[in-house]
C-alpha cells in the first residue's frame, strides 16, 4: 500500500464496479469484490457527491469529471478561474509532490490546489509548474461519504457501460486516522436484486439482511424503485457477489395500485401502509447536544453516520450513540406510522464474522441448535435487540417513562429502502411525541425519519410470480421460486446472474403504482471454522454490552496495528 495515503483507517467500505455479464439487453451492472477508493482508476471513477463530517453534503454534475488521486477527491476548476501560469510554489506551499521518473506528475498545495503537472520546473527554492490541469481538492480526512459512478471494465467489449447502486451510483464510507490502512473486510449481507430501467439494470434490493443461517430465514418486502416495465415486462436479476452461498426460497413482485395523492411503503410484515404527509422531527439532537435535523429529517441522501472516533471500548457509555427526536402531535391522536429509512454500515456488515469465527469447529453445531428453533435461537434474537447492532428499539416516552414500540430492522449496507412501524401512542401525553434511539456505535447510518398520523386509505395489492426464471445455465427456476415451500435455489459464490420476468398487471385507472420485491430466504457465510473456539461467544452474548465492547475494540479506527490474520476459508456445515 503507498505510503502516503496513512491517512486512512478503511479507504473504502465498498466498491461497485462490474462483471461483464451479459443479459437480453447487452447490459448490466454487477458488484466485485471491495477495493479502496484511493486505489480506483480516476479515468474509470467519477465522484458524483461526497458528505463532508461537517454534514455538507457537495453534488457535482456529470459534465465535471470529479475523480480521485490518492488520498484526495479533485474537483476540476471552472473555465477561467485558475490562476495564470506559470504557477510558482515555495517549498512551504506544498502539501504532496509526487515524481515519475524523476519528472513532476502530480502537487497538492496546503491551501486546497491540486495540479496534474504537464510541464514544470524544481529549484532550491521550490518549483514552478509552467503548464497543468487545475483541480481543488477535499482530502479524505474531512469525508464520511463518497458517492461514485464507475465504468465497467468490459465496456470496450460492448457489455455494460456503468455501475449502478443506490439509484445509480455506488457509496463510498471513509474513516480518517494516523495510521495505515488494513484492508478491508469483506462484508457480509445477501442477495443482490437488479432492476431494469429501460435501459440497464440497477442495485434496486438487498432482501433478508443479517439471515446468516435457516433459523433466521425470513421474508422481506422492498420497494423497487428503478424498476420499470418494458413491452409488458418487468425484469429483474438475482446475484449472488459476496463470500457466501445464498437459499433462496421465494422471490415475487408485490404490485400496489393507490391513490395518488399518497405513497406506499410496507411494513416488516409486508403489510402495505399509506403515507399522506411524513413529517420530519421538530428536533433532533445526539447526546452531546448537536443538532443532526439536517442530517435525517429528510430523505436527501445525506446521512446521520453512526460514529466510532474517539469512543473508548472500556467505557460502557461510548459504546452505544443516543438520538432523541421531537415530532408534533396532533390533538387525539393514537398512533403513529414511523417511517425509516436506516442502514447497516459496512463496519455492521463485517462484525458478526469474527464472532461467528470465534466459534471455530463448534461453528456448525451451533447453527445446528438456532436452526432448530428453541432457546439458542430466542437467545440469539434477543441479543440482536439489545445490543441493538441490527435491529434498533423505538422507544418512546409515555406516562410511565421509556417504552419500546417498535423494532426498526436495519437495511443495507449497500442500498436500504423505506419502512413503516406502527406507533402505539395511546399513553402519550400532550401535543409533542419524543422517541429516543440508542444504536450501536458504528453499526447504523440514517437517511431520514418522519411520522405520519393519517388513516390508511384503500389500495390493490397484487402478488405475481415469474412467468419466466432461469439460471446462468438456462435452467428453469421458477418453481423453485414460487412459494414458500422449503425448495430452495441456491447460488454459489461467482454465479452468474439468474434472469426473471414478471408479467406487468393491468393498471387501475386513475391510481398510482408501485412495485416491492417480496424476497424470503436465508445465506451461509462462507468461514474458517476448523480450528478450536477462541471465545466464549454465549458468554459474551449474555452479558450486555460485552460483544459491543469486543467488537469496537477491533473497529478499524481503534484496533492496535498487529500481525494481519490469515484469510477466512471454507465453512464446512
Amino acid at each position: 500500500m503507498p505510503k502516503k495515503i496513512v491517512a486512512l483507517v478503511t479507504a473504502v467500505f465498498f466498491l461497485v464496479s462490474l462483471n461483464a455479464c451479459v443479459s437480453g439487453s447487452g447490459k448490466t451492472n454487477a458488484k466485485t469484490s471491495p477495493g479502496r477508493l484511493a486505489g480506483a482508476d480516476p479515468y474509470r471513477t467519477q465522484v458524483l457527491a461526497v458528505q463532508k463530517k461537517s454534514g455538507e453534503r457537495l453534488d457535482f454534475p456529470v459534465g465535471q469529471r470529479v475523480t480521485t488521486s490518492g488520498d484526495k477527491v479533485l474537483i476540476p476548476l471552472e473555465p477561467g478561474t485558475a490562476a495564470p501560469y506559470p504557477v510558482k510554489l515555495l517549498e512551504a506551499d506544498i502539501r504532496d509532490l509526487n515524481t515519475d521518473k524523476g519528472r513532476i506528475t502530480e502537487v497538492a498545495t496546503n491551501d486546497g490546489r491540486f495540479f496534474r503537472v504537464l510541464q514544470a520546473s524544481k529549484d532550491e527554492l521550490g518549483i514552478e509548474i509552467l503548464s497543468a490541469q487545475s483541480y481543488r481538492y477535499i482530502p479524505f480526512s474531512d469525508i464520511d461519504l463518497v458517492w461514485v459512478r464507475r465504468k465497467n471494465p468490459f465496456a470496450a467489449l460492448g457489455v455494460a457501460s456503468l455501475a449502478a447502486c443506490v439509484a445509480g451510483i455506488a457509496i463510498f464510507s471513509i474513516l480518517a486516522a494516523n495510521k495505515p490502512a488494513p484492508d478491508p473486510a469483506p462484508e457480509e449481507s445477501c442477495p443482490f436484486v437488479y432492476s431494469f430501467d429501460g435501459e440497464e439494470y440497477v442495485l434496486d434490493a438487498e432482501p433478508y439482511g443479517g439471515s446468516v443461517c435457516a433459523g433466521l430465514e425470513r421474508a422481506d418486502w422492498i420497494g423497487l424503485d428503478s424498476l420499470v416495465p418494458v413491452d409488458g415486462r418487468y425484469r429483474l436479476l438475482l446475484t449472488n457477489e459476496l463470500e457466501e452461498v445464498e437459499h433462496v426460497d421465494e422471490l415475487k413482485l408485490v404490485v400496489v395500485d393507490h391513490p395518488a395523492d399518497v405513497t406506499v411503503f410496507p411494513e416488516v410484515s409486508g403489510r402495505m401502509r399509506t403515507i399522506a404527509s411524513a413529517a420530519a422531527p421538530q428536533s433532533a439532537r445526539d447526546a452531546g447536544g448537536r443538532d443532526v435535523l439536517p442530517l435525517l429529517g429528510a430523505k436527501d441522501g445525506t446521512f446521520w453516520l453512526g460514529r466510532v472516533e474517539g469512543r473508548d471500548p472500556d467505557r460502557i457509555e461510548d459504546l452505544k450513540e443516543e438520538l432523541i427526536l421531537e415530532f408534533a402531535k396532533p390533538a387525539g391522536a393514537k398512533s403513529a406510522k414511523l417511517v425509516a429509512n436506516a442502514w447497516t454500515t459496512r463496519w455492521g456488515s463485517q462484525a458478526i464474522k469474527p464472532l461467528l469465527t470465534a466459534r471455530g469447529r463448534e461453528l456448525g453445531s451451533y447453527f445446528d441448535r438456532v436452526d432448530a428453533g428453541g432457546p439458542a435461537l430466542l437467545s440469539l434474537l434477543n441479543w440482536f435487540a439489545g445490543e441493538e447492532m441490527y435491529n434498533l428499539q423505538v422507544r418512546v416516552e409515555t406516562t410511565a417513562g421509556w417504552k419500546t414500540r417498535a423494532l426498526v430492522h436495519g437495511g443495507g449496507p449497500f442500498i436500504a429502502k423505506d419502512k413503516v412501524y406502527e406507533l402505539d401512542l395511546r399513553d402519550v401525553p400532550g401535543d409533542t411525541v419524543r422517541i429516543t434511539l440508542t444504536p450501536a456505535a458504528g453499526f447504523w447510518m440514517i437517511d431520514r425519519l418522519a411520522v405520519d398520523f393519517s388513516e390508511d386509505e384503500t389500495v390493490r395489492v397484487t402478488e405475481i410470480a415469474a412467468v419466466s426464471a432461469s439460471d446462468a445455465s438456462g435452467r428453469n427456476i421458477g418453481a423453485e421460486l414460487e412459494a414458500d415451500d422449503n425448495s430452495f435455489f441456491v447460488i454459489p459464490k461467482g454465479s452468474r446472474p439468474a434472469t426473471l420476468e414478471f408479467a406487468v398487471p393491468p393498471e387501475a385507472p386513475g391510481m398510482a403504482r408501485a412495485v416491492f420485491l417480496k424476497a424470503r430466504g436465508y445465506y451461509d457465510i462462507l468461514l474458517d471454522s476448523d480450528g478450536e473456539p477462541t471465545l466464549d461467544v454465549d458468554g459474551m452474548m449474555e452479558t450486555p454490552g460485552e460483544s459491543l465492547r469486543y467488537l469496537l475494540s477491533r473497529h478499524p479506527a481503534l484496533a492496535k496495528p498487529g500481525p494481519r490474520a490469515p484469510e477466512p476459508g471454507p465453512r464446512a456445515r
